[in-house]
């Protein structure tokens, strides 16, 4: 969507006004008018649909997958008393009832207005007087920009103000950091939380064979080790899981097919229930569903008979494969150890591991089973760090090489230019102007915003295949990864308009024309993102807020594609999830624009602030109403997403500095060059200092009980209190080499704003309806299958099919248990003309159950 609004700006660019050299307001109220008509558009039919539809736009109030405590109130489900609902809930509700890290987005979206907003007081009463004043001929919107200032006295201004604006945001930036230390905190302390097996359990990634083994649990993991699960190798097991599956949901398939042949072929005749059920051939040999053995070319056996076998067969193997001596504890592998207490499980995290040098993580805290993934887990660390390797050189080329098909499609948006200069495309000049405005302004948006949609996916697939072995771990590479390639072709591709390998190219052979060509392009471009943020606020946080791609996809399945009480249960139970590797650096990369432009062009602030808001609202709606956390990272992806707003302060600072660099403002430029140093040189010591309280989460409960250990460790005079505090501080922050008392005071600053994070989260946590499930009593039999893999537990499905009044599912369901497949036709049915009916009532449904609280 971003590359889609930003084709349509490039458009706006090459316009009519751009021929003056300057922005007028008229151009940029000839975007705002059609981009608010369709925002008025899609959030009109998103209310006149919203209450019909309720499974889409409204599931976290009534639907099953929701445990019914955490479930959104709604007064009423009719008109507009939802909206009543919404304005009353507060952001501490998603807190409680989703998940922490469903808090944190929609507060990092308010962070992120505040910091715009803020921008807007401080810039727009200094620098627009100054710039309109700076001595250009530029007219309109380009007047107050930057590219007016012709008096290098004026550009003292734009000095402090960013040397104001940067080093306050960089403060409020550490300031959320340490608040997001005690907020997550208070989440992993939190008492239904820390009860739970998983809080208490970590992920040892490549231990020796010795590690292992049962007896040498507490050897290698420490007294307070409680149970261990070593992950064996599970070779082609998960293959064959897949087979058996998809032969029984076909088996299950077949029978619907045969019982609605039955029905419809029995209408009108008499009614011998029991008859039929003695009938072995209560719909005619011909008329059974049948298959090709082999496909296409193959004899035509029965498709039930024939799936059956395969469902038995597939049992058998998987059986075997499962009790086969081979099936061992590889000689390197992962195991996950549980212990005593959480406290003991966050020491071990801190201080065992196997192999510190090696440049990818060896554990992981507090991971769930549903998160892991298997076939990564068993994999030996050279394997990891290669596939890491490839996966990353893959990222870099495919970010690179993707500014090829945005310049085409950019290329063929500027096709009126391409036709007076290359003769056979004459024939456009021909067209007329609507058509010819619909061939470049809607083909190369709609094809840009195709391919972009698909990267977050692309590099979500990549990261599971680098080697990552929980799902959360391979959403926050994605984060990553999808955050640089924001920057490249979001930012700087656009910037530069030329393109990443021309410019690259120029640079290359004329290395002083960096700084002019930046100044060159920089104020011009900044008008771009003038309507980029009105585009995105409206029409994008509206449609959000539609999803008719959604609707669509609900009511196709819903009404041509489903036909077997599994999949209408399955499309009915579905709730989109959160994924926080496209949303986070999608609202990070505006940030990095924002402050980029915010002291060359001040007013995109304020378009920023009111995009941004609306994006609020949208994401909150979806939050409360529609979304389901599935990937938990326990406050992680919001942590990266501060680590990189800095790369935001980087490039405004750079772009000052080549901007007064071309302008030949050598004192200002020499400031400028300070002021990213100093940025450099504080965010480095940020990162280090934090990095051991953001990792370990160091909690003051458990404080106290370190300092004894740092009188062997440093070789610290036991009984030297004041030592041994100062060690403790200093070691805490990853600063023990500062002098004294420098690292008692740092850390005594830190924990407070840490503890007032942590006070504050646990009020609003300890409320009558919190966030988390109750832990439940788990047996013997469920510890000790809790961290095996699936494909060592899981059962062959049990098939579900409809009940009919001629008792065709009954005979069906005795022929698949006489071979040990499990069947049922509870809670769905088919009518006399041959359509399926099933309770919603999940309680009610024979395949779904309560997932396990681990």
């Amino acid at each position: 969507m971003e590359l889609l609004q930003g084709s349509k700006m490039n458009i706006l660019k090459e316009g009519d006004h751009r021929g003056s050299g300057s922005t007028s307001g008229a151009a940029i109220l000839g975007a705002f008018i059609p981009t608010f008509i369709i925002a008025v558009v899609y959030v009109t039919a998103f209310v006149l649909v919203r209450n019909h539809f309720r499974k889409v736009y409204a599931p976290r109030t009534f639907l099953g997958t929701i445990p019914e405590k955490d479930r959104t109130p709604a007064s009423r489900a009719e008109d507009w008393w939802w909206f009543k609902d919404f304005r009353n809930l507060t952001d501490h509700f998603v807190l409680q009832h989703n998940s922490l890290d469903a808090w944190l987005f929609l507060r990092y979206l308010r962070f992120i207005v505040w910091i715009c907003f803020a921008g807007v007081l401080l810039t727009w009463p200094i620098l627009f007087p100054v710039n309109a004043t700076g001595g250009g001929d530029r007219s309109q919107l380009d007047k107050i920009t930057i590219g007016n200032v012709k008096k290098n006295g004026h550009l003292w201004a734009h000095t402090v103000v960013a040397w104001v604006f940067f080093l306050g945001i960089f403060l409020v930036i550490a300031f959320e950091r340490l608040q997001l230390i005690g907020f997550r905190q208070a989440c992993y302390l939190n008492e239904k939380y820390a009860s739970k097996l998983s809080a208490r359990t970590v992920l040892f990634m490549n231990a020796p064979s010795d590690a292992l083994q049962p007896n040498n649990l507490k050897r290698y993991f420490g007294e307070q080790a409680e149970h261990g699960w070593p992950v064996k190798d599970t070779g082609d097991l998960e293959e064959l899981i897949e087979k058996r599956n998809g032969a029984a949901y076909g088996l299950e398939s077949a029978e619907m097919d045969l019982i609605v042949k039955a029905v419809k072929s029995r209408k009108g005749r008499s009614q011998d229930v029991n008859g039929a059920a003695e009938d072995q051939s209560a719909v005619p040999k011909h008329q059974r569903p049948t298959a090709r053995k082999p496909p296409v070319v193959g004899t035509k056996v029965d498709k039930i008979e024939s799936l059956r076998k395969k469902v038995v067969e597939l049992a058998g193997t998987i059986d075997s494969h499962r009790s086969a001596p081979g099936r061992n504890v590889p000689s390197e592998s992962a195991i996950f150890v549980s212990f005593f207490s959480q406290e003991a499980a966050h020491r071990a995290f801190q201080q065992v591991t196997f192999q510190p040098r090696i440049p990818i993580e060896d554990r992981y805290l507090a991971v769930q089973p549903k998160e892991v993934l298997w076939k990564n887990v068993q994999q030996p660390v050279a394997k990891r760090v290669s596939k890491a390797t490839l996966a990353l050189v893959f990222v870099i080329a495919f970010t690179i090489f993707f500014s090829i098909p945005v310049g085409l499609l950019g290329t063929w948006s500027n096709a009126k230019q391409l036709a007076d200069k290359v003769e056979w495309l004459g024939w456009l000049n021909d067209l007329p102007p609507w058509v010819l405005g619909l061939l470049t302004g809607l083909v190369p948006p709609f094809l840009t915003s195709w391919f972009v949609s698909y990267v977050p996916k692309l590099f979500r697939h990549i990261a599971k295949l680098s080697g990552e072995p929980t799902t959360p771990q391979a959403e926050l590479k994605t984060q990553a990864w999808y955050m640089a390639f924001q920057v490249v072709q979001i930012f700087l591709v656009t910037t530069i308009s030329s393109g990443t390998a021309a410019v690259v190219t120029k640079i290359m052979r004329e290395p002083h024309s960096a700084p002019a060509l930046l100044a060159e392009n920089l104020p011009t471009a900044s008008n771009f993102y003038l309507t980029y943020f009105l585009l995105q606020g409206l029409t994008s946080s509206s449609q959000n807020l539609l999803d008719y791609s959604e609707l669509f996809e609900y009511l196709f399945y819903e009404y041509f594609w489903n036909k077997t009480p599994r999949e209408k249960f399955q499309t009915y139970a579905f709730m989109r999830g959160t994924p926080w590797a496209a949303w986070y650096p999608k609202f990070t990369n505006f940030f990095v624009i924002a402050v980029a432009y915010a002291t060359i062009q001040p007013l995109i602030l304020g378009f920023a602030t009111i995009g941004i808001f609306f994006f609020y609202l949208s994401h909150r709606y979806q939050l409360l109403y529609v979304r389901q956390t599935k990937i938990d990272t326990k406050g992680e992806a919001y942590k990266r997403a501060l680590q990189q707003m800095p790369t935001g302060l980087y490039i405004a600072e750079l772009c000052l500095i080549g901007l007064f660099g071309a302008r030949k403002a050598a004192a200002q430029s020499t400031l400028m060059i300070v002021l990213l140093v100093i940025t450099a040189v504080a965010n480095f010591l940020l990162d280090r200092m934090l990095k051991p309280l953001e990792l370990y989460l160091g909690v003051d409960k458990w404080q106290e009980q370190e300092v004894p250990l740092l009188a062997e460790e440093d070789g610290i005079d036991p009984n030297d209190e004041a030592a041994l505090h100062a060690a403790s501080h200093g070691r805490r922050l990853g600063i023990k080499r500062l002098p004294n008392p420098a690292p008692r005071v740092l850390s005594d600053f830190f924990d407070s704003i840490i503890s007032a994070a942590r006070d504050k989260a646990h009020s609003w946590l300890d409320q009558p309806r919190v966030m988390y499930d109750e832990a439940p009593q788990l047996s013997d039999e469920d510890i000790a299958k809790a961290y095996i893999a699936p494909a060592f537990t899981s059962k062959t499905p049990k098939l579900w099919i409809p009940r009919d009044k001629y008792g065709v599912s009954k005979q069906e369901i005795e022929q698949n248990q006489e071979v040990g497949i499990q069947a049922t036709d509870e809670a769905a049915e088919i009518d006399e003309k041959g359509r399926l009916h099933w309770d919603s009532n999940f309680e009610n449904v024979p395949v779904f159950s309560k997932p396990k609280v681990i």
